[in-house]
C-alpha cells in the first residue's frame, strides 16, 4: 500500500476515529493519527500571508486549522524521512476492494510517471502527490496520456457521480460508463485522501509557506499542481475515496460547515463509492471472509469478466 497511512482527526472527535478505525481494520490497513488543529491556536504571524484570510473569525479558524493540519502531515513525512504516506480525512469512505483498486492505480501511476526500471514504490519513484479522493480533478493539457481501467464494477453509474468542479468528461473522451482513468493532474479540489512522497512533502512545505495569497489547503494544493511545473500530481477519476455522510444528526458531519441541528438523516451515503465500506460495516463484521457485500445503488450495472487495463 504505502509506507505509512495517517488519518487527520480532531482530538475531541472520538466518534469519527472509532468508525474510521473500524473501517480501516475491516479492509486491511492500519494507520496513525495526525491531530486536527483548532485554527484559533494558529496565530497570524505564523501564516505566510494575510491576503485572502477570511474576516469572520469562525471562517478564518476553520480554514487556517485545516491548512495547518495538512502541513503537519507533510512536516511529519519530512521529519521522519517517510518515503511514501497516505492521508485520509476521518469521515472518508472507500470501496471494500480498496486494496485491489490501489493495485490497478499503482500500475497507472507507474505509467504516468514514466517508471521504466523496477521502482522502490509500487506507484513509481517520480511523483509528488497522488490524488485519490477529491471532488474535482483536471487533466494537465500538456500531458494527455491516460491509463485506462475498463470493465470496472467499482465505477459509479453516471447518475450517482457527484463533483463540485471540473472533472474529465469520460464519455466525450470515448470511454464507457464502467471505465476509470489515471492521469497527470494540474488542478483539483477537496482532499478526502491523497499521498505524498518524501520529495513531494518537501515541496508542499516550501510552496505553501511562501504563497502570496492564502487559500484553503485543497485549493492551494490544486494551484501547486497547476503552477509548479516541478510538482508532479497524478489523479484518478472517478475518485477512489469520498466523504461519508452518516445516518442520524447531520450536525455530526463536518467540524467546518454549518448545519441545521434539527436535521436527521434517515440513511447514510457516500457519493461516488459503489460498495461503501462504511455502509457494509455490519456485513463485514458478521460475515468475515464470506461477507455479502451490498452495492449502494440498485441500478449499479452487473458486469461480467475481469477488469482490463491499457495505456492511452
Amino acid at each position: 500500500m504505502f509506507e505509512r497511512v495517517f488519518v487527520i482527526n480532531l482530538p475531541e472527535r472520538y466518534d469519527k476515529l472509532d468508525i474510521f478505525t473500524l473501517a480501516a481494520s475491516l479492509t486491511g490497513f492500519s494507520h496513525d493519527v495526525i491531530e486536527g488543529i483548532k485554527g484559533a491556536t494558529v496565530v497570524n504571524k505564523t501564516l505566510p500571508t494575510l491576503d485572502n484570510i477570511p474576516k469572520k473569525e469562525k471562517s478564518r479558524n476553520n480554514i487556517v486549522g485545516c491548512w495547518r493540519a495538512h502541513l503537519n502531515f507533510a512536516q511529519k513525512i519530512v521529519r521522519e524521512r517517510i518515503q511514501t504516506a497516505l492521508v485520509l480525512e476521518d469521515d472518508s469512505d472507500w470501496d471494500v476492494s480498496f486494496k485491489d483498486q490501489l493495485a490497478d492505480f499503482a500500475t497507472g501511476s507507474r505509467y504516468i510517471s514514466n517508471s521504466t526500471t523496477l521502482p522502490r514504490s509500487p506507484y513509481g519513484d517520480d511523483w509528488d502527490l497522488l490524488w485519490l479522493g477529491h471532488c474535482s480533478a483536471q487533466q494537465d493539457p500538456s500531458d494527455q496520456r491516460r491509463f485506462v481501467i475498463e470493465n470496472d464494477n467499482t465505477v459509479p453509474p453516471m447518475a450517482h457521480r457527484v463533483n463540485f468542479n471540473t472533472v474529465p468528461a469520460l464519455n466525450e473522451l470515448g470511454y464507457d460508463n464502467s471505465t476509470r482513468i489515471v492521469f497527470r493532474a494540474n488542478d483539483g479540489v477537496c482532499l478526502y485522501s491523497y499521498a505524498l512522497s518524501y520529495r513531494g512533502a518537501q515541496k508542499v512545505l516550501r510552496w505553501q509557506n511562501n504563497v502570496k495569497k492564502f487559500h484553503p489547503i485543497d485549493i492551494g494544493i490544486g494551484h501547486q499542481c497547476r503552477d509548479d511545473p516541478n510538482f508532479k500530481c497524478i489523479a484518478v477519476f472517478p475518485q477512489l475515496v469520498d466523504s461519508h455522510k452518516s445516518a442520524g444528526r447531520a450536525s455530526r458531519d463536518s467540524d467546518i460547515g454549518t448545519f441545521d441541528p434539527t436535521q436527521i438523516r434517515e440513511k447514510g451515503f457516500t457519493h461516488n463509492i459503489v460498495r461503501s465500506t462504511r455502509l457494509n460495516l455490519d456485513n463485514l463484521i458478521n460475515g468475515g471472509r464470506d461477507a455479502k457485500i451490498e452495492d449502494q445503488w440498485d441500478d449499479q450495472p452487473q458486469l461480467t469478466g475481469p477488469r482490463r487495463t491499457r495505456s492511452d
